[in-house]
């Protein structure tokens, strides 16, 4: 009677639903610079352990070399485009960025943002900018670009022009605090994310309060990160690069919620923490304790509705 109704399906529907179980929301990783995605297998390891049955994509857009010489704004559309394609990722994902991958992932969300992002995570983004002369040559395999802190130091001498935006990634988050008004007139990539110039791209701040939550990190041994307190949006002020910094609280950006800082803060759902690890070992096994427990874990710890 059942099957000649129709009615056979719903009805075994019905009994196998509330058995089913429930599908983790997925997860996708973004290395950072001189990186390429198996700079993040231990990470996606740990997640895989912890969550069993989740879906980890580690993207790759880049090799270790072009991951510098790409500009970035075609960075954020590689990401794009391949996020879009995974059907996998169709209803949305958690999303985590190292380094220049916490940048990357926030050009995502504020210029796409399609499939939506539940929880984004940045692991010691330069998130305020970049102004100062790490080692770079650390990050290059077997230190052998020695010339990188060369560039920098030329960055420091005669500012990020256009030619070095397009030429070096890193150039397009550069922001001079001791010349602020020719970072705006001329910075191709970070001005604009930070919804920094007068008009303000109401999409950008829109699509950041529609996170369930904003993770940033940022450490006390950060050793490529200039000002090391970037990645909690901190920065020099305009006219000095000297300390004191000042905090994302006290910045115009922030009281003005150019990007929702703010009021993702005042509900709640900035969440911040620090460790105390090299740079480039935060997302490693000797760093996950501080880097990935407890906060990171908690905030993949969410199913697809």
């Amino acid at each position: 009677m059942l099957l000649r109704s129709g009615l056979l399906w719903p009805a075994l529907w019905a009994l196998v639903a509330p058995c089913r179980a429930e599908e983790w929301r997925p997860v996708v990783l973004m290395h950072g610079l001189l990186a390429n995605a198996s700079k993040l297998d231990t990470l996606k390891t740990r997640i895989a352990a912890d969550f069993p049955g989740i879906y980890v994509r580690s993207v790759e857009i880049t090799t270790k070399v072009t991951s510098l010489t790409t500009n970035m704004n075609v960075q954020v559309e590689r990401f794009a485009a391949a996020v879009r394609a995974d059907p996998r990722l169709a209803r949305g994902f958690n999303l985590v960025g190292h380094s220049q991958g916490g940048l990357i992932t926030r050009g995502y969300v504020e210029r796409f943002n399609d499939p939506p992002v539940h929880n984004l995570i940045s692991l010691a983004g330069p998130q305020a900018g970049q102004y100062g002369a790490p080692e770079l040559n650390a990050l290059c395999p077997d230190h052998a670009c020695p010339w990188l802190d060369e560039l920098m130091r030329r960055l420091l001498d005669e500012g990020a022009t256009a030619a070095l935006q397009e030429a070096f990634s890193f150039a397009s988050y550069w922001r001079d605090p001791k010349n602020i008004s020719n970072y705006l007139a001329t910075n191709i990539f970070l001005a604009d994310l930070n919804n920094e110039r007068a008009a303000k791209n109401a999409t950008y701040r829109a699509n950041m309060l529609s996170l369930n939550a904003y993770g940033l990190l940022f450490s006390t041994g950060d050793d490529i990160c200039v000002p090391r307190e970037a990645p909690w949006f901190a920065f020099y002020a305009d006219g000095s690069d000297q300390r004191p910094l000042v905090p994302m609280e006290q910045s115009t950006a922030y009281e003005g919620d150019w990007i929702g800082l703010r009021t993702l803060a005042e509900s709640g759902r900035l969440v911040r923490w620090q460790v105390d690890c090299p740079h480039g070992e935060i997302p490693q096994a000797s760093c996950l304790n501080q880097s990935y427990v407890p906060n990171m874990q908690r905030l993949l710890n969410n199913t697809l509705p």
